[in-house]
């Protein structure tokens, strides 16, 4: 998860996105599932930070909406760079993709 710093979202989260109410930030989701909740300690999310460290910084926008059965997400543009941290991310623990069907989830906020 990459968190956002997306204060225009906040009263649209607040009325509508129960995980903004429940405390969740405004982020993108990399992989999905990811990890047990077992799993995750301080070791998992430092390699994790190190893993994803190994990526340069990179711009994206979300100028439009896209559509799931039940949800409502901004579309990444461009989402190359997402797809490879998603990619790298699976990589490195390949128990979640496997967690995830047998192609990687786009990533999306």
């Amino acid at each position: 998860m990459c968190r956002l710093r997306a204060p225009s979202l906040a009263a649209w989260r607040d009325r509508l996105d129960p995980s903004a109410r429940a405390g969740v930030p405004a982020h993108v989701t990399v992989l999905f599932p990811f990890l047990d909740e077992s799993r995750i300690d301080n070791d998992a999310c430092a390699l994790t930070g190190e893993v994803i460290g190994r990526h340069r910084s990179f711009e994206t926008r979300f100028e439009r909406c896209g559509r799931f059965p039940g949800i409502l997400y901004l579309v990444l543009e461009p989402d190359l760079p997402f797809r490879r941290l998603t990619e790298t991310i699976a990589d490195r623990w390949p128990e979640a993709r496997r967690s995830a069907g047998s192609s990687t989830r786009s990533s999306r906020i």
